[in-house]
């Protein structure tokens, strides 16, 4: 009994299949080059110490920061009191010269009445002369000493805010160590890497279309900014900075999708509905001259707002199932109602 049963397909051949069909043709479409990116600061930094000391103040992460803002304190013992001790002998220097200036004064004067010799004068010369001398090493000295106390306050460099925070309060600062990384909301750019076969697609100046994903597809105007001629040091690729027009809400770390719209062609579009999937196959139906459906695999390229670039596997002219009453299978009987 099951041997006389009929299959489904066996049915289908009795039974013709309507559907609709697509002349296919091709559609002028902008040339589109895509590449993927990221938004970064185009103004940051790092903040870090020439001192050996205790970090005694440091903002947190995504604090935002002015510009000329203490953001970090270190303590140094040792040098502070250096430097008091500076102090110290710059005040005796200083008095040291101030009575050694007053004796010289003095001892002119007696020479010159005669009650005085060269010796005694040239001798208090040379002490007033070894004063002046002490008190410009001291004050040299508490310059330098100053100059190291100013790496104890670390002010911020740029209008922006801390998007990494590398230490804590307590914490031991070594000379050279970074202990925050700070960038600008103001100087955003997008950078992308472009392989060899294609950085010769892109000049400076050239205009592309960024889409950001995170701020619901918003489509923002921007340009070819800079680009560095060189692979060498970044794996194969070259690196591209894009700038763009003012947009509310971008923020460093956010990918975009670059668009460079370069010139028009000539591409054959078809409906998405039109296309059978069978795992990693891609298909469509068309019609033969016996009005059965034929299934042809064919190789698809990028998405258009038209439709679905066909590759390879279909020609200008040839026609398409974009939809059939019953299911559709490869040598099914169809009529075509449109």
């Amino acid at each position: 009994m099951s041997s006389c049963k009929k299959s489904p397909e066996e049915t289908a051949e009795v039974t013709s299949l309507d559907v609709k069909v697509l002349q296919v043709a091709l559609t002028e479409v902008p040339t589109q080059f895509q590449f993927t990116g990221k938004v970064i600061s185009d103004e940051k930094t790092l903040l870090s110490t020439k001192l050996l000391g205790t970090i005694e103040q440091i903002p947190d992460a995504g604090q935002k920061v002015r510009k000329g803002q203490l953001l970090v304190k270190v303590r140094n013992l040792e040098l502070a009191a250096k430097l008091e001790s500076a102090k110290a002998s710059q005040k005796e220097a200083k008095a040291y010269l101030d009575n050694t200036q007053k004796n010289h004064e003095r001892i002119q004067r007696l020479f010159e009445k005669g009650s005085a010799t060269r010796k005694e004068l040239d001798d208090i010369g040379t002490a007033y002369e070894m004063g002046k001398a002490r008190l410009e090493t001291v004050a040299q000295s508490i310059a330098e000493l100053n100059e190291m106390m100013r790496y104890s306050r670390l002010m911020s460099p740029i209008d922006g805010f801390v998007s990494q925070k590398m230490s804590d309060v307590g914490d031991i600062a070594s000379p050279g160590s970074p202990l925050l990384a700070l960038e600008s909301l103001e100087q955003l750019k997008v950078e992308i890497n472009v392989p060899e076969f294609e950085i010769g697609k892109l000049y400076e100046k050239a205009p592309v279309v960024i889409k950001v994903a995170a701020m619901n597809g918003q489509l923002i105007n921007g340009w070819v900014d800079k680009i560095v001629s060189s692979s060498e040091y970044s794996g194969s690729q070259y690196k591209v900075s894009i700038q763009f027009e003012e947009a509310v809400g971008l923020k460093p770390g956010m990918y975009a999708e670059i668009t460079l719209l370069k010139g028009a062609e000539q591409k054959i579009l078809i409906p998405e509905n039109a296309i059978y999937r069978r795992g990693q196959l891609v298909g469509l139906y068309g019609v033969n001259h016996q009005n059965e459906a034929m299934l042809r695999w064919v190789r698809l390229g990028k998405t258009y707002s038209e439709g679905v670039e066909v590759l390879s596997g279909l020609n200008a002219g040839e026609q398409v199932i974009i939809s059939s009453e019953g299911k559709l299978f490869d040598g099914a009987k169809v009529e075509v109602i449109n």
